[in-house]
């Protein structure tokens, strides 16, 4: 029989191999939510927004959407609100690269870009959901998990026209206004077209699918690709 000194020991022991096992086990979940990083391009009214923020949550990690600018306006020392002014929309920055915007100071498009890949990649370095800015074209297949959102005009429109309190007809220019917008910003910035498919892991129709759906057909994707998502982040709640 062993003493109450031996017992202690016992117990003593189990209790840090336990911490030891949980500090472990921390350690892993942490290198796997730095692991998932997912770029979001969304059609203007496919609820690509909130599909972003969902996914964010299931896998324990930041949606990044506005908090870019706020860090490209801090790096490049500019106003967030001219930033804001600018964001996905090329039409602003026409005329004398953005120069009567920034108190003075001159932000050429080639220096946006450089301040945006530098957020973009120090984003995808700790992990988490991004939306639009071309960052599937910055990180590419290798670092990230591709996903655009898409949905028909007149399913977007009407979307649209709920959440702002639009009638249809004005929804349905907003929407078109706005992609082609987005459209632009890629072609221009990036050179290429934002409906090659080609540049995506998947695209998904939300016609089709509420938000917990695409969800989960992100997730499955992600894992179909290779990333490592534990059963209980695959589960729906």
């Amino acid at each position: 029989m062993k003493c109450s000194a031996e017992r202690l020991i016992e117990a003593l022991i189990g209790v840090e191999l336990a911490r030891e096992r949980k500090a472990k086990e921390e350690k892993a979940a942490q290198a796997r939510r730095a692991s998932y990083v997912v770029t979001v391009s969304r059609g203007f009214g496919s609820l690509g927004k909130k599909v972003a923020q969902a996914l964010a949550d299931r896998l324990g990690v930041r949606c990044c959407d506005r908090t870019i600018l706020e860090e490209v306006a801090r790096r490049a020392d500019v106003d967030i609100e001219l930033v804001k002014s600018l964001d996905e929309n090329i039409r602003h920055i026409k005329v004398e690269p953005w120069k009567a915007f920034f108190k003075g100071k001159t932000f050429p498009q080639e220096r946006y870009l450089h301040h945006l890949v530098k957020v973009v990649l120090n984003i995808s370095k700790k992990g988490g959901v991004i939306v639009g800015r071309g960052a599937h074209l910055i990180l590419g297949p290798d670092k990230a998990f591709r996903v655009r959102i898409i949905g028909s005009l007149e399913t977007c429109a009407a979307r649209v026209a709920e959440r702002d309190q639009l009638d249809l007809e004005a929804a349905r220019k907003l929407v078109e206004t706005v992609n082609h917008d987005r459209a632009e910003y890629l072609r221009k910035l990036y050179g290429v077209r934002i409906d090659d498919c080609s540049d995506y892991d998947l695209v998904i129709n939300s016609d089709r699918f509420d938000i917990p759906q695409m969800v989960g057909l992100v997730l499955n994707g992600m894992q179909q690709a290779g990333y490592d998502i534990p059963d209980k982040i695959m589960r729906v709640a």
